[in-house]
């Protein structure tokens, strides 16, 4: 794979060469385009003509939401903080183990999670899939009313006929074969917590009570669900620290579990362990070298096990852009133990994230809060070709943005762009179409 270039017109297009020959990113929509050699040719030899054919390309089409809107849908996913402690003391936890620095210091009851589940569904479109999360600290230390959530959304969904989804984010270690079929039994996303091989795993996330490993508990319990999911589908995210920056390792010590769909998620923030600017040119080589191997499986007819490439070519295929990194104050709300609904799991606590309650939405807190995030909002972000790709990033990593992490997502996406562009016609890019003045 070569090199990638820019053209010089407005920021609105990013040329970019594979070994198929040269292609064109739109900016605006992530259309990826094929530039015939003659086209190129033409392209770089009359900005005038190529600004024309940026405006035609870019405009919204029918049923588009242009990207300068700040929308205001109804919330259609809830996580919900049942727990407010773990049996494990991660040293990179951003929720302090659950209670969030004491601002969370009681589980969640039976009530608050009733009502914050009429809420939404109350609320949402019907004709559209809604989510219910679990998480705490560990949602499982709570079990008694995840399943009891579960039970009674269902019975709800299916009165109503509404098609309700759940997912959960678990360290695996406290599964019960009750657990496990309440996974099965339902349509449930399941994100296991898993820091790759046993000794990086328990060096970072050890039990809370006498640091004893926690790695081998995690895989008997968890692996019941891998070898037979039911409904479920099972997905492990390891977290990639300074003191481990190998995609690879981690990659390869997941498979070897049973996990067939990988995640990795760099630590951008945190008192220990993150990635500092130094790191992210080493982490971006090693994790173009998986995803290279990634890419040669898949031309042997193998799936894309590894999440982090095979999300980037799906949204590049559909052109996938927003000017949002997630759904945080817009389709998804994360609900504390006392029924405060915030814009962000990550943020509970926070009264800037607090945008309302089981009672309701602060229309106006949350047109602030989605207006100040918007990625035109964000000075660093309106000139960066990437920026209906990465949106920004995280709300919560944005103390933690640099030119070298900007640097690493950039590199990030040239490469998946080249890959979408070589990986055949299930992901071949579209012909570029005759745009006349």
């Amino acid at each position: 794979m070569t090199a990638v270039h820019t053209t010089g017109v407005g920021g609105s297009a990013r040329r970019f060469r594979s070994a198929l020959g040269e292609h064109v990113l739109i900016v605006p929509f992530s259309q990826v385009y094929d530039l015939p050699t003659r086209a190129a040719a033409e392209w770089d030899a009359d900005p005038a003509r190529a600004a024309r054919t940026l405006a035609a390309l870019e405009a919204p089409a029918a049923g588009e939401v242009a990207l300068g809107e700040v929308p205001e849908p109804s919330p259609q996913s809830i996580s919900l903080n049942v727990s407010s402690s773990c049996n494990l003391s991660c040293s990179y936890c951003y929720a302090s183990r659950g209670n969030f620095a004491g601002r969370q210091p009681e589980p969640m009851n039976a009530d608050t999670a009733r009502a914050a589940v009429d809420r939404l569904l109350a609320g949402g479109d019907a004709s559209a899939p809604f989510t219910i999360g679990f998480l705490g600290g560990e949602p499982f230390v709570n079990r008694r009313l995840v399943h009891a959530v579960v039970d009674y959304s269902s019975d709800l969904a299916a009165t109503r006929g509404l098609d309700v989804r759940f997912s959960v984010t678990t360290n695996g270690t406290l599964l019960e074969p009750r657990d496990i079929e309440l996974l099965r039994a339902h349509p449930f996303a399941v994100t296991v917590s898993v820091d790759g091989d046993q000794a990086l795993h328990d060096r970072q996330r050890p039990k809370s009570r006498g640091g004893h490993a926690s790695w081998a508990e995690t895989v008997r319990r968890i692996k019941p669900l891998i070898d037979a999911p039911g409904r479920a589908k099972v997905a492990a995210r390891a977290t990639v620290t300074r003191a481990a920056i190998d995609p690879a390792r981690l990659f390869r010590a997941l498979l070897d579990i049973g996990f067939r769909d990988i995640g990795l998620s760099p630590l951008r923030k945190s008192p220990v362990g993150a990635l500092e600017d130094a790191d992210w040119p080493a982490y971006l080589e090693a994790l173009i070298r998986l995803a290279t191997e990634q890419i040669a499986d898949a031309r042997r007819g193998e799936p894309i096990r590894f999440t982090n490439l095979a999300v980037a070519l799906k949204q590049l295929h559909r052109g996938a852009a927003s000017p949002y990194p997630c759904g945080a104050g817009g389709g998804y709300f994360s609900v504390a133990a006392d029924g405060t609904w915030y814009a962000c799991h990550r943020a509970i606590g926070d009264a800037e994230y607090a945008l309302g309650s089981n009672a309701g939405l602060s229309e106006r807190k949350r047109r602030e809060f989605l207006r100040e995030r918007h990625v035109h909002s964000q000075t660093d972000c309106t000139t960066c070709w990437a920026r209906y790709l990465c949106s920004g990033g995280c709300h919560q990593e944005k103390s933690a943005r640099s030119a070298a992490s900007c640097d690493f997502i950039r590199g990030w996406l040239d490469f998946c762009l080249r890959a979408y562009a070589e990986l055949g016609p299930a992901a071949m890019p579209r012909a570029i179409p005759q745009v006349h003045p």
